[in-house]
């Protein structure tokens, strides 16, 4: 496929994954001055917005990025636009409340956004205007996510009140004003803004999956008459949601704020409500060991590698933890099975799925809220599949996800804590102490956990939430710090590293810290 020849072979090869280490795929992203954008603010001129999400188109170089507000701007992380990173291409305001979550549909033709208002609006992006309103959550919408190969016209949203929905776009639906319609103080009584309001679609909802991560006691259990009485919850913030590649994409997982257990679903169950019978999963994977001896944590984000073989959770104990698409249920599985046309029609027993097989830490990498998310950039034009986090530690951190360089897992710990079980504990997101070791370190890991992974310094001052891969494969990241940056894969980043801040050459710069075997000027 490809021939090298001279001194450098090695290097050049690097693309291609050739006789390349794990860093030598991550030292290369850096970010330029003008490779930064601040989010300004929409309601009040001249301050600004705190952003929340962002979202990568699939055929061009456009990023939207929602913020707290309620706004969205179009980016272009093209290094050829006039316009440059750090100016918006445009800028509408869609709703009035925080975009929670962004998703272009395939075409880009569509955008999906997931909102504090309790609603999703899917906006016809060639007029930046509403064509769809999705309102049937009764609290924070967290995820919204198209279907793959359904034509962009299902969707899925979870929410904070414990449900995920179903919609198809090709369902019959009501046709009124948008709620999002601002009133004035000065014209009291006057209805004319209702009037005028544009006109969207409210779709009626395929299917509700109530409670979709609650829990209860057995039903079995006897209790005696001192015991206190049964107890469960229903209302478990469904954190994240993904749907499996094309070939399956009946199926879709789902992740909660309780546990690190992911639920898998099918969505040719829809039928079961109207039977009255609740829609049960089919599996509901285990938690890794160390979360079920000491206490629980939740998972707010998750994505599938490229080929679907591999699903990647983001834990709050500061891990990302890899799964076996294959092993998320447990035993015969014809569910899993490409181009399945055989529904599970009573939707069966929940049945139960293997644990996760390894996990990738870092000592910058740290979750202390549920904004951290993940984003993967499938493998494409050279380009090797990685894993972009967010981090509470001011920076983003980068995992190669090419299992060939799994080959150091991290040492256990000698020292022992004190384990409580502990049911769902609501306790705020840990830090790590000033030694570099969190709670999360000191677990009882009983599989491998890997430390390949490379923090991009200096590009943030503050938590490192959303990130998104480009068309072109470059990385886009959003901070408290009111910004949003572009990293990209250069010669660039070597430069930063080794010359020092001399002449300013670092000012508002960030860079890939990592111990690069070409920065050593011997070799």
């Amino acid at each position: 496929m490809r021939s090298m020849l001279g001194a450098r072979a090695n290097r050049v090869t690097i693309r291609s994954n050739s006789g390349a280490g794990w860093q030598d795929l991550t030292s290369n992203f850096h970010s330029r001055p003008e490779d930064r954008h601040s989010c300004a603010s929409y309601a009040n001129e001249g301050s600004l917005a705190l952003p929340f999400c962002n979202a990568s188109c699939n055929t061009n170089s456009l990023v939207a990025v929602g913020d707290e507000e309620g706004g969205i701007r179009l980016l272009d992380s093209s290094k050829d636009d006039q316009r440059g990173f750090s100016e918006a291409y445009l800028g509408f305001r869609p709703h009035m409340n925080s975009v929670m979550d962004l998703e272009f549909s395939s075409d880009d033709m569509l955008l999906a956004t997931a909102s504090g208002d309790q609603t999703s609006l899917v906006i016809d992006m060639t007029t930046q205007q509403p064509i769809y309103c999705l309102s049937n959550h009764v609290s924070s919408v967290k995820r919204v996510q198209f279907q793959p190969a359904a034509n962009n016209k299902v969707l899925a949203t979870c929410s904070r009140d414990g449900n995920v929905n179903i919609w198809d776009l090709r369902c019959k639906g009501v046709e009124r004003p948008s709620l999002q319609v601002q009133c004035s103080l000065e014209s009291e009584g006057d209805h004319s803004a209702l009037a005028t309001a544009p006109k969207v679609t409210y779709p009626h909802v395929l299917n509700t999956i109530h409670g979709a991560h609650s829990y209860s006691t057995p039903q079995n259990l006897t209790l005696d008459k001192n015991d206190p009485p049964p107890f469960g919850r229903s209302d478990i913030t469904v954190t994240s949601l993904a749907f499996l590649p094309s070939g399956r994409e009946n199926l879709f997982v789902t992740a909660s704020e309780a546990s690190a257990s992911v639920r898998l679903w099918d969505l040719r169950t829809a039928h079961n409500n109207r039977r009255g019978r609740p829609v049960l999963p089919l599996s509901t994977s285990r938690e890794p060991d160390s979360h079920v001896k000491y206490r629980r944590f939740g998972l707010t984000s998750m994505a599938f590698g490229g080929d679907g073989a591999r699903l990647y959770t983001l834990c709050r104990d500061g891990t990302v933890y890899a799964y076996a698409t294959s092993h998320l249920v447990l035993g015969h599985a014809p569910e899993l099975s490409l181009n399945n046309n055989r529904p599970r029609r009573t939707g069966g027993a929940d049945k139960d799925g293997l644990g996760p097989l390894y996990g990738f830490r870092h000592p910058r990498l740290q979750v202390s809220s549920f904004y951290v998310k993940l984003a993967m950039r499938k493998a494409a034009n050279d380009r090797p599949e990685m894993l972009a986090v967010g981090s509470s530690d001011h920076c983003a951190m980068l995992f190669p996800t090419d299992e060939r360089y799994l080959d150091s897992p991290v040492q256990k710990p000698e020292d022992d804590l004190p384990r409580q079980p502990s049911l769902f504990s609501t306790r705020s997101g840990l830090r790590r102490t000033n030694s570099g070791v969190g709670l999360s370190g000191r677990l009882e890991d009983t599989i491998p956990i890997y430390q390949s992974g490379t923090p991009l310094v200096e590009g943030h001052q503050k938590e490192v939430t959303g990130a998104s891969w480009t068309v072109d494969g470059e990385l886009i990241t959003v901070s408290d710090d009111y910004s949003a940056r572009c990293w990209r894969e250069g010669p660039e980043a070597r430069e930063l590293r080794t010359n020092g801040e001399g002449e300013g050459r670092r000012w508002q710069c960030g860079w890939a810290a990592t111990v690069d075997p070409y920065d050593d000027e011997d070799e």
